[in-house]
């Protein structure tokens, strides 16, 4: 009972329970930043076999990660992919690089969408609309995802022809939490 009352008291208890969620939510404890990461990442997005799509990176830099987590289809048109960000997490802060910004404002919590895509499919280049995103979901991060055509029949899908979509995206974030030292 004793071992219990120390975990929990220490934060370790919470942190082993809800991850990033446990830093992001003490406002008390961390004070978080956030700022862009600079470049495009680029993945291939194969709409012939969609289970060999999950997994692939899109971002990696050793400690936090992106992947596909799925592709799928929606109505039969409206095709869309979701990516899992993936960061670490300790007692003495935490990171996360994803399409959306972790925030504590005055009103609250706030998930921030930044994230921007654009895909290549049969020579044509075309911007891309999020398709939604979750919050601090998971222990170690969160998803996002985009539809991969525009509505509308700006596109034509011929997928005996071509499988593969390009799917580029910039304006990534990284969600930096670090503890406040007490004085």
């Amino acid at each position: 009972m004793g071992l219990i009352f120390i975990l929990s008291l220490s934060g370790l208890f919470g942190l082993w329970i809800n991850g990033i969620s446990y830093i992001s939510n003490n406002v008390e404890g961390y004070f978080n930043n956030a700022h862009t990461v600079d470049g495009e990442f680029v993945v291939e997005i194969d709409l012939s076999d969609f289970a060999s799509n999950e997994g692939k990176t899109l971002y990696d830099d050793g400690e936090n990660q992106i992947y596909v987590s799925r592709v799928f289809v929606h109505n039969k048109s409206d095709y869309q992919v979701s990516f899992r960000s993936s960061g670490n997490y300790s007692l003495s802060g935490a990171t996360l690089v994803s399409g959306i910004e972790h925030a504590y404002s005055k009103n609250g919590f706030t998930s921030l969408f930044h994230a921007e895509a654009k895909a290549t499919y049969r020579g044509k280049t075309f911007a891309l609309s999020p398709s939604g995103s979750s919050g601090l979901n998971y222990r170690d991060g969160d998803e996002f995802g985009f539809y991969l055509f525009p509505s509308g029949n700006e596109i034509d899908i011929y997928l005996v022809e071509e499988s593969i979509v390009e799917v580029t995206i910039t304006n990534l974030h990284v969600n930096l939490w670090a503890r406040k030292v007490s004085r």
